[in-house]
């Protein structure tokens, strides 16, 4: 073998290992991406839960918002998520909405037995990167 073919063939080599490393380092952030996705969707899941077991408040009860708020501020947040000095959350979104027979709008009619509630919770991971909603319908 001549000094040409062994720098050929240690090139070859280390293209290939190049490759494997960046295919395994996208194959790692790709994972981390889908359970930073899942852990939000679970983290939604609970919050729905406990606000659909929670008593509905009245429209136009003046503590309705805080009431909601304090109810999914309840939920186990998924492990490293939530720490006091990051931005990941778990939130209502504000306004709620109040359906009036024909679509879901911010006056309320409670009054004419039309009770049903929209509400929506978003999450997100510290870093703000993942971003996730639900809507949920209280009646």
């Amino acid at each position: 073998m001549s000094l040409i073919e062994i720098l050929i063939s240690i090139t070859l080599l280390g293209i290939g290992v190049a490759a494997m490393l960046t295919t395994t380092v996208v194959a790692i952030n790709g994972s981390a991406t889908e359970r930073d996705h899942a852990n939000a969707h679970a983290w939604l899941q609970s919050a729905t839960d406990v606000l659909y077991g929670e008593e509905r408040v009245d429209c136009d009860d003046p503590t309705l918002e805080d009431t909601y708020r304090a109810v999914i501020s309840t939920t186990q947040d998924p492990e490293g998520w939530w720490e006091p000095s990051n931005a990941g959350s778990i939130e209502l979104v504000s306004p709620e909405l109040f359906w009036d027979g024909d679509i879901y709008q911010g006056t309320c009619y409670d009054d004419q037995n039309v009770n049903l509630q929209l509400i929506t919770i978003r999450v997100s991971n510290p870093d703000g990167k993942i971003v996730e909603s639900v809507e949920v319908v209280k009646g």
